[in-house]
């Protein structure tokens, strides 16, 4: 009798760890299934920072660019180093990156092109992407082509597929979609460069080494810098111009191209000759800033 019980007991020791395991087997599951998905967001926002590092830097090597309303994106994305192509006779997609998207604004587009190849195709070639790329962007089914212009700042990762007669390949490359904001500070906070305040030119005297220009809006004093559009003078055309002198309604700076002139617009900020280049993009639906500091030299 005793002998039985030990047995009954034995028995159900097992089955209570066999149920315990199982659920510890469900949770240690049902944990690696919720983590994967985090592990791969943090992977990405990863290599999103890096990306944007990347942009600014190629940003902040670029010489220093008055902006205005006329010129509120001075600066562009340096072109990226072509992607590698395979002479491999197997099948599959040659490219191993794809250059950034510089979103296009209110006052500036970027158009956009980006050339999928394949290696080895027996014969021609389609394409397909999943999921859909930044509005305003297109692939060509038949060229490979990714071209267009998007205001849909975006970083993700999509899945290209080629196919040629029965041979396929799917491969995953990762798409920033970033947008350049240029600050300038007005007096009191730093706003969007084409939200500074403009003055508007009513006539420009010259006599061969300065010229003087007629204006109405925010004053502009003597030692300030301005940046003059629209005068039809295309060698300053939107280059910084000190100025020498200047009253409520003129201002003079040093310049031998002016003889007589037209009327324009002349953008001016108290501290235009520096600014905060703000290059962002969104990832998994959170933004993703990267800020430098350009000062003209």
């Amino acid at each position: 009798m005793e002998k039985a019980k030990d047995r009954g007991d034995s028995l159900l020791e097992v089955i209570i760890s066999t149920v315990i395991m199982g659920i510890i087997g469900v949770l240690l599951v049902s944990s690696i299934a919720v983590a994967r998905p985090f592990a791969d967001k943090m992977s990405l926002v990863g290599e999103t920072v890096q990306t944007l590092n990347s942009l600014a830097e190629s940003i902040n090597l670029q010489p220093f660019q008055p902006c205005s309303t006329k010129n509120s994106e001075p600066y562009a994305f340096a072109k990226p180093v072509s992607s590698p192509v395979s002479n491999s006779s197997t099948f599959g997609i040659s490219n191993s990156d794809l250059p950034p998207v510089m979103v296009s604004t209110a006052t500036k587009s970027n158009p956009y092109s980006a050339h999928l190849l394949a290696h080895g195709a027996p014969g021609p070639v389609t394409w397909q992407v999943e999921p859909l790329l930044p509005s305003g962007l297109s692939l060509d089914p038949n060229t490979g082509v990714i071209s267009g212009t998007t205001s849909q700042p975006i970083t993700a990762t999509y899945d290209f597929t080629a196919t040629s007669g029965s041979s396929k390949d799917i491969k995953s490359l990762l798409l920033t979609s970033a947008l350049v904001n240029i600050l300038e500070n007005d007096g009191s906070a730093w706003v969007p460069c084409e939200n500074i305040p403009v003055d508007s030119l009513t006539g420009i005297v010259g006599d061969g080494t300065q010229a003087t220009y007629r204006y109405t809006g925010p004053a502009i004093t003597k030692g300030s810098t301005v940046a003059v559009w629209g005068t039809g003078n295309k060698s300053f055309e939107g280059a910084s111009l000190q100025v020498a002198d200047a009253t409520t309604d003129t201002f003079t700076v040093l310049n031998p191209t002016v003889a007589s002139s037209n009327s324009g617009f002349a953008s001016f900020s108290s501290s235009v000759a520096v600014q905060q280049v703000v290059v962002s993009t969104v990832v998994s639906g959170s933004p993703v800033h990267k800020v430098i500091a350009k000062a003209m030299s």
